[in-house]
């Protein structure tokens, strides 16, 4: 690979022959995508960014752009394969079409990675060493990249909770960082072995491999001390804390069945719930538009619209809500008399699934997307009591609705807002169909709950309904497209994380850090 634009004192590509340096990128994509969420090789993630960075180094950050585009591509492709399918339950698109567009998704996230090596490329040029410029130039990129459907490189990790604990300092994207310095690591040994190899000048001084090696063990450190140490905190303050009685509903409604045949959903979920209550629950949790109905903006009570409603116990419950001719996927909270709280209407609705981009200006978009919903987006967060608690004092409940759930900056807020001791999502995840997707989805969700040290109930359609605990940990998950309740103990949490605290001080501090390597050259020691 050459290039006019080169500088003249840019060093010679450490690998020089380009098609190696595609190969490496390859390889690099598919290790990428195996160690995310979903495959779950997680060591895969600690060594994934190695093979592209060794392609990268020595070359120019337009030929860096196209490395790791590829790489990127490859990666996101594998990892987010569902979306094809996806597109067409959603739109009702002929499948080639929908496989094209979400070709174009894949290369758009997988910007993401080739504007990393081109930021480390550019800081190569600067003169920064790679220790600083791969984690900061990372970490802001996961900071600022937009994406349809968020994901944070750390989520890889999601099996190993000893490894998470650090997200309640900075976030996902402070854990990532993290992750990200074995990647420098794993970078300068393959550098260094390709330099013996092929007779060339070793990339750094031992010196900097010692250094690098340092870092190494003392951020492994850190992460594995620091993990153990909030663990057995969390374990701790579970044996005082106060604690309810949940159980979630998962009866696996076809995608058209809540729709075609409401009334026999409705009957399925009271049964299932009233059996529910004879086992002394305090709290029931349903999915996400468990009841097809909509209701008026002024129910204060779901007896009103469903007189057999009286079922033992208190439910958690997601319907429609209908207000000046406006559709919202709302989420409700009943008590034992059916008299209902102030509803939250969910806030971050999902492109194609609940609303087309563009269609409240071209409104003949929908004869292209029939399946595409037109729901309205919600003002504002909304957290709900909860009935009384071992102690006898009632807590919040921050009632999240679906794609919310992986958003840390909008939980964050949702958080700061309503101080709530209990996370909740109510979701169906049906529309991707018996793949990887609902797996991912709640591997992505258990970051919230080290966030915010707070435990998480998930109450899915068609699955994964489970339990997370504050430490990220599964207590009961259900298995997809199966009918099952699963019921555990939460505990209620009132302690604020330094993440709850200061919001994404990290991920700025990240950005700041990158641009100025990228923009001023290093000082000469």
């Amino acid at each position: 690979m050459t290039d006019s634009t080169e500088p003249a004192n840019t060093p010679e590509p450490l690998v020089r022959d380009k098609r190696h340096a595609i190969a490496l990128a390859i390889v690099g994509g598919i290790i990428l995508f195996l160690g995310f969420a979903g495959m779950d090789v997680w060591p895969c993630a600690v060594i994934a960014q190695g093979p592209i960075l060794l392609a990268t180094r020595g070359r120019t950050p337009k030929q860096a752009f196209w490395l790791g585009w590829l790489a990127g591509t490859i990666g996101i492709g594998g990892g987010f394969y569902w979306i094809a399918s996806m597109l067409k339950t959603f739109s009702g698109f002929s499948l080639p079409l929908c496989v094209l567009f979400a070709s174009l998704l894949w290369a758009a996230q997988g910007l993401q990675f080739a504007l990393f090596y081109v930021g480390v490329a550019r800081a190569d040029q600067r003169g920064w060493p790679r220790l600083l410029s791969i984690p900061l130039v990372f970490a802001a990129l996961e900071f600022v990249f937009p994406a349809l459907f968020p994901w944070y490189y750390a989520n890889s990790l999601h099996n190993v909770p000893l490894l998470i604990q650090t997200a309640d300092l900075g976030g996902v994207v402070f854990t990532g960082l993290l992750l990200s310095i074995s990647h420098a690591a794993m970078d300068l040994f393959l550098a260094r072995q390709w330099a013996k190899k092929t007779g060339q000048t070793l990339p750094e001084s031992d010196k900097q491999w010692r250094r690098t090696l340092a870092v190494l063990a003392l951020t492994w450190a850190f992460t594995l001390v620091y993990g153990a140490i909030r663990i057995r905190q969390v374990d701790s303050e579970n044996q005082s804390a106060p604690t309810l009685r949940v159980a979630v509903v998962q009866e696996n409604l076809g995608l058209q069945e809540k729709r075609t045949d409401p009334r026999s959903a409705l009957r399925r979920h009271i049964q299932t719930t009233r059996t529910l209550s004879e086992q002394r629950v305090d709290l029931v949790v349903w999915s996400e538009s468990a009841l097809s109905f909509v209701f008026d903006s002024d129910m204060t009570n779901v007896r009103r619209a469903i007189p057999s409603w009286p079922i033992g116990t208190n439910v958690l419950f997601g319907a429609l809500r209908s207000e000046n001719d406006r559709l919202y996927n709302t989420a409700y909270l009943s008590d034992r008399d059916g008299n209902l709280q102030r509803p939250y209407d969910k806030t971050f609705l999902l492109a194609f699934g609940e609303y087309l981009p563009g269609g409240e200006t071209f409104p003949q978009l929908y004869r292209y997307s029939p399946n595409s919903g037109h729901f309205t987006p919600g003002s504002q967060p909304v957290s709900m009591q909860l009935p009384p608690a071992s102690d006898g004092q009632r807590y919040r409940v921050a009632p999240l609705i679906c794609y919310e759930d992986i958003l840390p900056r909008f939980v964050h807020r949702f958080q700061r807002d309503t101080e709530s001791h209990l996370f909740a999502v109510i979701l169906n995840d049906a529309w991707f169909g018996d793949t990887t997707e609902p797996w991912i989805h709640m591997a992505l969700s258990k970051f919230r709950s080290i966030e915010h040290r707070r435990d998480f109930v998930r109450s899915a359609n068609s699955g994964v309904s489970g339990f997370i605990d504050a430490a990220g940990r599964v207590i009961a998950n259900t298995k997809t497209f199966t009918v099952e309740t699963s019921t555990a103990t939460v505990h209620m949490r009132s302690r604020r994380t330094l993440y709850a605290m200061t919001g994404d001080w990290f991920g700025w501090l990240s950005l700041a850090g990158a641009l100025a390597m990228i923009a001023r050259k290093r000082k000469s020691d």
